[in-house]
């Protein structure tokens, strides 16, 4: 069988650069695991807190801290406490029990600072129950409690509603669905967020608009249709009240296809 170099030398420069790549490997790999112990045996030296959405305030860093601090138990700081005892999961789930936080990440940085970021939830609607219980519903119809901290401007929505507050549980009843919808169209609307501040429940369900000027109240019905109602209530605004006046009608009902009807 004849030699054959060419065919040597290929097979044995890619057994060299296997063998380089594995050392490279090898290398990185050990200089991590150094520099990972070297970072566990360094003390914390900051706590950095970045908290959005940046125009919610429900919490501000001493809020964050606190919850830290709570974590860690037995009047422990983490100024000060080594890396390596810094249990950054057992913080992440603590903060991710705040009914107020959407989601929280906590993890180090190799110059032995600890990073804090948190996500709180976006209200979109307060709700007032019968008995006069009040929580928000975020974006996503999970209920929030009230705050001491913070007071957003989101729409109120009251009378009929039966819905009880659960912390972290989802909307669930008809009525509770049919104002999440409805408020949530109307948080994505900037003509509607801008012009409506109250959802009031009748006592058969029906739905009505209370906006901040103009007519007294706008008589919606349920959420069926949604899009085409407020498509023809700002059709009604912008070519109709806007040349007779916002302040004509006492009321306006879009409930009925095809039709709005108007009351003096």
């Amino acid at each position: 069988m004849k030699f054959d170099k060419q065919k040597w030398w290929r097979i044995t420069l890619k057994v060299l650069k296997l063998l380089m790549w594995t050392c490279l490997l090898s290398f990185v790999v050990y200089v991590l695991f150094l520099s990972n112990k070297k970072l566990e045996e360094t003390k914390c030296k900051k706590v950095d807190v970045y908290i959005y959405p940046i125009d919610l305030h429900f919490y501000n860093r001493q809020t964050v801290l606190e919850v830290l601090r709570k974590a860690l138990g037995s009047n422990q700081k983490l100024i000060g406490m080594e890396m390596g005892d810094v249990n950054v999961s057992k913080l992440e789930r603590e903060l991710k029990k705040e009914p107020l936080l959407e989601d929280a990440e906590v993890f180090a940085e190799m110059d032995a600072s600890l990073n804090v970021k948190i996500i709180q939830r976006k209200p979109i609607i307060r709700l007032v129950r019968y008995d006069g219980t009040q929580y928000y519903l975020d974006q996503y119809g999970v209920k929030m409690p009230l705050s001491e901290q913070f007071s957003p401007r989101v729409l109120v929505a009251n009378g009929n509603i039966f819905e009880r507050f659960e912390k972290g549980d989802s909307v669930y009843s008809f009525v509770g669905n049919q104002v999440f919808k409805i408020a949530s169209y109307v948080d994505n609307h900037p003509f509607y967020k801008a012009l409506i501040e109250q959802i009031f429940v009748r006592a058969d369900n029906d739905i009505v608009l209370v906006p901040k000027v103009g007519s007294k109240f706008v008589i919606f019905g349920d959420a069926q249709n949604i899009d085409k109602k407020f498509r023809k209530l700002l059709v009604f605004y912008r070519e109709g009240l806007n040349r007779i006046g916002w302040n004509t009608y006492s009321s306006i009902d879009v409930r009925f296809e095809g039709q709005v009807i108007c009351k003096k």
